[in-house]
């Protein structure tokens, strides 16, 4: 049997092939990540996370983890200070203060090279009588390594003594890298923090395995990207807009939760939050009711009259709403809601009229 000329050219390839031998990485091919935050962070390098402070609260927590490194290497870290959504004080009526610090077994640092931008701040203008924040929604896909933060201004660095660390933190751990944050230590709360790092000199990838598994697909709340619909798809918001007039003219929108169990929602009454959009005539003080039937399931007047005002301001951040401002006449409620039918009823208070926006959020 003669051998054809394609066969000789895969018996080759298979020849090639068989002879290079499959190198995995080992635990000297890792480097160690150490890093430590006022009050809380998650890290993501080249898209992927692998760190997060499992203690969002006191004490401050010092994360030390072992990474793989594949340069060039994108770090982009979400820092939090903590602070309440609404208002941006801590422990009631306190402005608190921040600060981020990292370094790497390669000597990358943080420093004020790397690029820094605030995503919530407040309270706005320190006033801590009639707290106001500013929030601004994380833009999708600022994890990943082909992100553009060209416009962002760099990060600033802060002394240790300002910063005031303490919980575990071991100053020697980070010798060389310097506490960074956003222009604003206090009133910045929300940060994101980014840098490229490009190989060391004479650095070679060493193996030539790749993982197997995919731990791409992380929740949404961790980074800023909704999850692919289901093949039913789903209805997360419904909002109307229209003049409130009194008596049966109010706006009355309702909808219908199905399933078998109970539902997370969030709807609001937007009157008086209606005027930074520019709206004219806007509702001055919305009265909220959810209704199933004719009987009234909850009823909210000013959102934060109410105990569960933070958890409205918590829940209009995970939905991607707009946030409230602090001490605004606008309505808003977080409730669990049975499968069935609802409905909406936004009125004004003493029959006032005027624009409002009825909203409804599905939260889970």
């Amino acid at each position: 049997m003669n051998s054809s000329p394609l066969r000789h050219a895969l018996l080759a390839v298979l020849a090639v092939s068989a002879a290079i031998a499959q190198v995995k990485p080992t635990i000297t091919d890792t480097i160690r990540l150490t890093a430590y935050a006022d009050n809380w962070f998650a890290v993501f390098i080249n898209g992927k996370l692998v760190a997060a402070d499992a203690i969002d609260f006191l004490p401050h927590n010092q994360i030390a983890v072992r990474i793989l490194p594949e340069y060039p290497l994108t770090i982009a870290v979400l820092a939090k200070d903590n602070a309440e959504p609404a208002t941006g004080l801590e422990y009631g009526n306190r402005i608190g203060d921040a600060g981020f610090i990292l370094r790497l077994g390669d000597g990358t640092v943080t420093s004020s090279r790397w690029k820094a931008k605030a995503f919530h701040r407040g309270p706005l203008n320190r006033d801590t009588v009639n707290p106001r924040v500013e929030r601004t929604p994380l833009p999708a896909g600022w994890h990943a390594p082909g992100f553009d933060d060209s416009a962002w201004p760099n990060a600033r660095e802060y002394p240790a003594e300002q910063v005031r660390p303490d919980g575990d933190y071991v100053a020697e751990d980070f010798t060389g890298a310097r506490f960074i944050w956003s222009e604003d230590l206090e009133l910045d709360n929300t940060v994101i923090l980014r840098t490229t790092v490009p190989a060391p000199p004479g650095w070679v990838r060493r193996w030539n395995t790749s993982p197997d598994l995919d731990v791409t697909a992380l929740p949404r709340e961790v980074i800023g990207e909704a999850p692919a619909p289901s093949a039913a798809g789903r209805l997360a918001n419904l909002s109307t807009r229209a003049q409130v007039g009194s008596g049966e003219a109010v706006l009355i929108p309702g909808f219908v939760l199905a399933g078998d169990a109970p539902r997370r929602v969030l709807v609001r009454a937007i009157g008086p939050g209606l005027t930074a959009f520019g709206v004219a005539g806007a509702l001055a003080d919305p009265i909220l009711e959810v209704l199933q039937g004719s009987e009234v399931v909850a009823a909210n007047d000013n959102w934060q009259s109410q105990p569960a005002g933070a958890a409205a301001a918590s829940a209009a951040m995970d939905a991607g709403a707009f946030p409230l401002a602090a001490g605004s006449r606008d309505a808003a409620l977080v409730l669990n809601l049975a499968p069935g039918a609802y409905t909406l009823r936004v009125a004004g208070v003493a029959g006032a009229t005027g624009v409002a926006l009825a909203e409804i959020y599905l939260l889970q």
